[in-house]
């Protein structure tokens, strides 16, 4: 999730200016390429988007479930550290054949 920084550093050189959305968004969405996320990004036109889920900061993870209903949010990004939460959250669901 972000807000409209003014900036995007790519993994490749310089840090990209951003100045209007549709430049951020351009960025973002090669940012989530050349990293090779395995998560999507939220990128809100404006601070409602940052309001409505709770931003504190950048990066930040929201684990949403199939209903919209914000299960779990975490400051920060390191590899693997919200695989226990998607585990302990599938597990409440139940069997997958019930998903």
């Amino acid at each position: 999730m972000t807000r409209r920084l003014g900036t995007v550093v790519p993994k490749d050189g310089p840090t990209i200016k951003t100045p209007d959305f549709a430049d951020e968004l351009k960025a973002m969405t090669q940012y989530h390429r050349d990293f090779a996320l395995a998560f999507p990004l939220l990128v809100g036109e404006d601070d409602a988007t940052n309001v409505r889920y709770g931003e504190m900061g950048v990066p930040m993870t929201v684990i949403i479930d199939r209903e919209g209903v914000i299960r779990h949010i975490a400051q920060g990004y390191r590899p693997g550290k919200d695989i226990p939460v998607i585990e302990r959250l599938l597990d409440a669901q139940g069997p997958a054949s019930a998903r």
